[in-house]
């Protein structure tokens, strides 16, 4: 009996090491921030949160084969951005104009940005862009306010990795455009 139970716990035993393993998730962020050059100076801009579309709501890395159905939204099943897009954004928009110079004398104006796309998007099977889609409104302290449009591409491999590293590239591809749109307007 006793070797019956022994060789009963070694079969379970050996049975758990041959069920199939699931690959853990990849989890990707913007990676780290381009340098900057600090300014020591109050910031210029207070900047809400991000916000985004519903669909972007979720860590899903999202894609759409436009060669197929470019209707349909889709994401990938083993990968995920480390938060949803927005906080991501809101992020990289906070580290980047933290270096702004600020306006004396004058109180900050109010930063709203808008995420309407942020996927990878796939023309045939082995073609594929990363595809930024977002807006701003600079509200002044004295009420105005002023908007801006940004849809930035970038070719991107046609993996999770690709669409990550595409969708990075073309977040700080933004940001220096963002930066300039605010200084515009003057102080």
């Amino acid at each position: 009996m006793r070797h019956l139970l022994a060789l009963f716990t070694t079969l379970a035993l050996s049975a758990c090491s041959l069920a199939p393993t699931v690959p853990p998730k990849a989890i990707y962020d913007l990676g780290p921030a381009p340098a900057t050059q600090a300014s020591g100076g109050s910031l210029a801009w207070r900047i809400a949160d991000v916000t985004a579309a519903p669909w972007l709501a979720t860590e899903g890395i999202a894609y759409r084969l436009n060669f197929q159905q470019a209707q349909r939204l889709e994401h990938y099943r083993d990968s995920a951005w480390a938060a949803p897009p927005a906080a991501l954004l809101t992020q990289r928009l906070r580290q980047q104009l933290a270096a702004s110079p600020g306006c004396p004398g004058r109180a900050p104006a109010l930063l709203a940005v808008h995420l309407d796309q942020f996927e990878q998007q796939f023309a045939s099977a082995g073609d594929s862009r990363a595809q930024l889609r977002l807006h701003a409104t600079l509200w002044s302290a004295g009420g105005g306010a002023r908007q801006q449009a940004w849809v930035l591409e970038r070719p991107a491999a046609p993996d999770a990795e690709g669409a990550a590293r595409g969708l990075a590239l073309a977040v700080d591809d933004w940001l220096p455009q963002l930066t300039s749109w605010l200084t515009s307007g003057g102080c």
